[in-house]
């Protein structure tokens, strides 16, 4: 019996568990548990996309900072628009007052002329708002304002640029900020070229110089007829039957170019003689032949991505005759051609030598342009080839441009004395065959060697500037003799530097196979020029020391009046000799 009770009691035990009350309390434990756990997932999927905004936020702020810091001083200096300064929300009276972020209070930075191309800053209107987008982030825009703004005690060499970036937060729906500051400063003297370069005053003396050899070059235009009303060239064709309203040809031209600073970039062009004809239609591309061009660039600049070679090959090319026709397969026409066969070479190196007179190891530059066949405009009047111009090949033009440092150059140069941050020298030189305008056998045998001549014509030009050469004059040179027909017979004038005249040639008449020409002719030349501008000639500070010189220009011009058929049409060949011309500037660091 004993037995039996106890087992009663042990079986009765292990058949017990929890009352209703303990189980409902323990629901509501971990109900509130669970709760708790919910609220801080979603806190903390809300701190995470706020982070994640606010991130993207700060890099597209940052992004639009960059794009302001990259603005060229003198846009920067001028600031926001005026047109959008009176409704941006961070403008009050002049000054700069943000509505977010920190208390700020300055002088606004505007300009009634400032440029519409220079986002962020003043873009299209004038704006200087920017907003993007993030994919990722859907629903979300940011809103990024810039300004620039000065403090009295930062001096009118510093601004303040300030990027602000709002947005609106998708869950909340506030309004969230983000404010960027920075300052620029360019200091007062500073040499480098406010207009392009950006904020960062340079700390080393500018330098550049060029040298350009334009060789000669015809146009043919419509002329007025003596008896007609005045034509619009633009409008008119030059011939019946055709739509050609200008023509013409030029020949070969070469450059050469030396900039220096931290660094030294040289380079050189040489571009082959092209013809082109440009129609009545304003709408069509003029058509062209030949004009290819070479180049070449070097550059000591050993520390930047993309910098050119410090010893690139030589290039070269051989030029290729350009033609052209006006009206051609009719009764009146015209043929153009430009010489070929010209030789070019364009060379620039930083470590060998280029140009005789630069020692190897100054940078330079140079480029030639040789030889060639002859250059012609002939009119066929229904058969009959009349020479209009006919320009003897075989020329030459040489460019050149020299860095110099611890060596100077060959008086041939410039450049021979050195001091300080060195000097810089271009120049150019050319010889041109003869030229002949008009050459036609001319009714009563008048000017029976053309209506003008140009003979054994030669010019050259050389500039330097530098920390010894702050007012040195240019070399320049020019020789040659012009021939015209005044009449009776033929006056001769020898062309030097100092050559300045306007004249006139006696006129001719041709006829044959129903088409009459009459031809008078006209000589302009200028002297050489040298300009100076030395607004600091003894420091070179401020805007610097510069010098821009040529050799002048010669030209000759022939206007003919044909009539055939009953229609009288009149045009003029203009023919210009080219030109020499050569450049140089130093304007010193700011601590000179």
């Amino acid at each position: 019996m004993r037995l039996i009770r106890l087992r009663r009691r042990l079986s009765g035990s292990g058949e017990s568990g929890f009352t209703l009350v303990e189980l409902i309390v323990a629901m509501f434990v971990i109900v509130a548990v669970l709760l708790g756990l919910m609220a801080l997932q979603a806190s903390s999927l809300v701190s995470t996309a706020q982070t994640r905004q606010r991130a993207q936020a700060t890099a597209i702020g940052n992004q639009v900072m960059e794009q302001l810091r990259a603005l060229p001083w003198l846009t920067l200096s001028k600031g926001v628009s005026t047109t959008v300064a009176a409704s941006d929300p961070n403008i009050s009276s002049g000054r700069f007052r943000p509505t977010v972020g920190s208390t700020i209070d300055e002088v606004l930075v505007s300009s009634s002329s400032q440029v519409t191309t220079a986002v962020p800053l003043s873009g299209v209107g004038g704006t200087n708002v920017s907003k993007d987008k993030d994919p990722s982030i859907p629903g979300i825009v940011f809103t990024s304002r810039v300004y620039t703004s000065r403090t009295t005690a930062a001096g009118a060499d510093a601004l303040t640029l300030t990027v602000i970036t709002t947005w609106t937060a998708n869950k909340s729906g506030k309004a969230k900020f983000v404010v960027l500051r920075s300052e620029a400063y360019a200091p007062a003297g500073g040499c480098g070229d406010a207009t392009n370069q950006p904020f960062l005053g340079a700390c080393q003396a500018l330098l550049s110089a060029n040298g350009t050899a334009n060789g000669p070059a015809v146009q043919i235009t419509p002329a007025s007829v003596v008896s007609g009303p005045t034509v619009d060239p633009a409008t008119t064709a030059l011939l019946p039957g055709d739509t050609t309203s200008i023509a013409g040809f030029s020949l070969a031209q070469i450059t050469t170019g030396v900039t220096s600073q931290q660094s030294t970039n040289v380079e050189s062009a040489v571009l082959q003689a092209g013809s082109s004809l440009t129609t009545t239609d304003a709408t069509a591309t003029p058509t062209a032949a030949g004009g290819t061009k070479i180049s070449n660039q070097a550059s000591n600049d050993v520390g930047s991505t993309g910098a050119a070679p410090a010893n690139p090959p030589d290039q070269s090319s051989a030029g290729t005759a350009a033609a052209a026709t006006v009206a051609p397969a009719k009764d009146l026409s015209m043929s153009l051609t430009a010489g070929g066969g010209v030789s070019g070479v364009a060379r620039a190196t930083t470590v060998a030598a280029c140009y005789a007179g630069i020692a190897a190891g100054s940078p330079c530059a140079s480029a030639d342009a040789t030889g060639g066949s002859d250059s012609t405009v002939v009119f066929n009047a229904k058969a009959n080839p009349l020479r209009l111009v006919t320009m003897t090949g075989g020329g030459t033009s040489k460019a050149f441009g020299g860095r110099f440092t611890t060596t100077g150059g060959a008086t041939t140069v410039g450049c021979t004395v050195l001091s300080g941050a060195g000097c810089v020298a271009a120049g150019s030189q050319r010889t041109v065959g003869t030229v002949t305008l008009g050459a036609v056998s001319w009714s009563g045998g008048k000017a029976p060697s053309g209506l003008m001549s140009v003979t054994g014509y030669a010019d050259s030009v050389r500039v330097e500037r530098g920390d010894a050469q702050h007012t040195t004059a240019a070399t320049t040179s020019r020789t040659g003799a012009v021939q015209y027909w005044n009449g009776t017979g033929y006056s001769n004038l020898s062309l030097a530097t100092t050559t300045s005249t306007s004249l006139t040639t006696g006129t001719v008449t041709w006829s044959q196979s129903g088409v009459d020409v009459s031809a008078k002719g006209s000589l302009i030349v200028t002297p050489t020029t040298s300009t100076l501008k030395n607004v600091d000639a003894v420091k070179c500070s401020g805007e610097g020391c510069s010098i821009d010189a040529d050799t002048g220009t010669v030209t000759l011009s022939v206007t003919y009046t044909v009539t055939a058929s009953g229609d009288t049409r009149a045009f003029t060949v203009s023919t210009t000799l080219g030109t020499s011309r050569a450049n140089a500037a130093f304007k010193a660091a700011p601590s000179a």
